[in-house]
């Protein structure tokens, strides 16, 4: 996959037209370059446009990379699951610093709460894989 198709399938993932993700570029220059990118006109970009570019996708240069078939995919899981908990994280990464720490010590002790409750039912012999969170 060429790295135009790459960057219009990160847009359509993200739910973001042209225009969206050119607003979100800051400068002039780098707004010309991601253009270029997106019509198919520049195969060989800078790497700051690059690192511009998956700044304005949320999304990481290795993404963004593997996606455009520059270097091989290495299979991760990547569950609709692994998705949302990794939206979950930028959501907390986005708060002001107060309430980031209150959401880590909230995730903290939530972990500390399910392995608990994990260990609680190997202890009982249940030991199935758990489906479903704990009502």
């Amino acid at each position: 996959m060429a790295l135009a198709e790459a960057v219009w399938n990160a847009m359509a993932a993200k739910g973001l037209i042209r225009r969206q993700l050119l607003e979100r570029v800051t400068r002039e220059s780098s707004r010309w370059a991601v253009y270029r990118i997106l019509s198919g006109k520049s195969a060989d970009p800078r790497l700051s446009t690059i690192l511009i570019l998956c700044q304005a996708l949320d999304i990481s240069p290795t993404e963004l990379i593997q996606m455009a078939g520059f270097v091989p995919h290495i299979d991760r899981r990547s569950t609709s699951l692994d998705v949302r908990l990794r939206q979950a994280f930028s959501n907390a990464q986005a708060l002001p610093i107060g309430l980031r720490e209150l959401a880590v010590m909230q995730i903290e002790s939530n972990i500390e709460d399910l392995a608990q409750w994990q260990e609680n039912r190997t202890a009982a012999g249940d030991a199935e894989t758990v489906e479903a969170v704990p009502a």
